[in-house]
Order: C-alpha cells, then sequence, then structure tokens
C-alpha cells in the first residue's frame, strides 16, 4: 500500500475559488474523492460546516470527476431531471432546461448524450454538479475538453457561483486556463502545500 496523502489540511470558505495543480498520480483526484465523501480517508476526517460529513451535508456539493457521470443512453434533459429529482429539486424538468440553457446545450438536449462531443459531455457534467446549486463545487479538470467559447463560458459560470457565495475547489494539470482564484495549492510527496 503507497501513501497518497499525509496530512493533508484545508479549509475552504464560503465565496472563494481555489486550484489544485500537481502531477497525475501526486493524489489530487483522491482528494477529491475524500473531500466529497465518496472514500473515506485511512487516518483523520472531513468536516462540513465544522461537523462530521454526513448524507446530508453531502447534498450540498456539486462534484465532477474524470470520466464524467453522464448516462449515455439517457439525452442531456433526462439525464439533469434525473439528477434534480434525486437531489429533491422543485420542478426538476424545469431546472434541468435552464440549466441546458445556461450551458448553450438546449439545441442538443432531446439526443441522447453518447452523440455528444466530449466538450459538451463536460458542459453536461458541470450543469449535472450545478442542478441542485450546491453550496461546494468539487471540479476536477473542468475545462477538458471545451473549446475556447467553452472555457470562457464555464469560466463565467464559475465566477458567477462565487459571487453568489458559492466555493470551488477545483483540480487540474496545469494553470491554465484558470483565470482568476482566491487560493492555489499544490501537493509534494503527499502533502498539499499553498503556492503564491
Amino acid at each position: 500500500m503507497r501513501l497518497v496523502l499525509d496530512g493533508v489540511t484545508v479549509c475552504l470558505e464560503t465565496g472563494r475559488s481555489y486550484l489544485l495543480t500537481a502531477e497525475n498520480g501526486s493524489g489530487k483526484t483522491t482528494l477529491l474523492q475524500v473531500m466529497a465523501g465518496l472514500i473515506r480517508p485511512t487516518k483523520g476526517r472531513v468536516l462540513w460546516r465544522g461537523k462530521p460529513v454526513t448524507r446530508a451535508s453531502k447534498a450540498e456539493v456539486g462534484v465532477v470527476l474524470q470520466p464524467p457521470m453522464i448516462y449515455g443512453d439517457l439525452t442531456g434533459l433526462e439525464n439533469l431531471t434525473l439528477y434534480a429529482g434525486l437531489y429533491g429539486v422543485k420542478s426538476p424538468k424545469a431546472v434541468a432546461e435552464r440549466w441546458l440553457h445556461r450551458f448553450q446545450l438546449s439545441d442538443a438536449m432531446h439526443r441522447p448524450a453518447r452523440e455528444y462531443s466530449k466538450g459538451m459531455r463536460q458542459r453536461l457534467a458541470l450543469a449535472r454538479a450545478l442542478v441542485h446549486a450546491p453550496s461546494l463545487l468539487l471540479l476536477d479538470e473542468p475545462f477538458d475538453g471545451l473549446d475556447v467559447q467553452g472555457i470562457a463560458l464555464v469560466q463565467t459560470i464559475l465566477r458567477d457561483t462565487v459571487a453568489s457565495g458559492g466555493t470551488v475547489f477545483m483540480v487540474a494539470h496545469q494553470l491554465e486556463p484558470v483565470e482568476h482564484v482566491d487560493g492555489r495549492f499544490t501537493l509534494r510527496n503527499g502533502k498539499l502545500v499553498e503556492v503564491s
């Protein structure tokens, strides 16, 4: 067994954005999965608003991992409506349609997601992460597969999310195309290090 993360401590503030960049195999995705409550750390704990993570607190988190959790046989609208319903969103279909419009996927909403390009699937995954209005977004390579227009669109939506009081924690291999963030980190030998 290899030690991936070693004594990692991070405190995320409301209305702020953070970026973690590090090499492949350094533990970035593992850290995201621990933060999202998808895997348990062998030691230590994850707290949400100062208390242990519960099912209710997990519902306040939106997650995009690689590969995105999209059902290829469902249409874009069916994918988002399904997730909105699972999170107890009122009027799930109407909310799903709004997010599809926001991510410029309205024209493709009735097509199976397997027919989407990589960039379209990525935008759909981001819409899925936001459909229930989470307080925290945990994003693994959020700009993966996006063209210049898609990157600009996602940057705008993430800025709006932070401006409205949400918190965004992103993981990337490199700094581009991420715009301004409030905190930058890297992983070195399993340790989370803040960088300027």
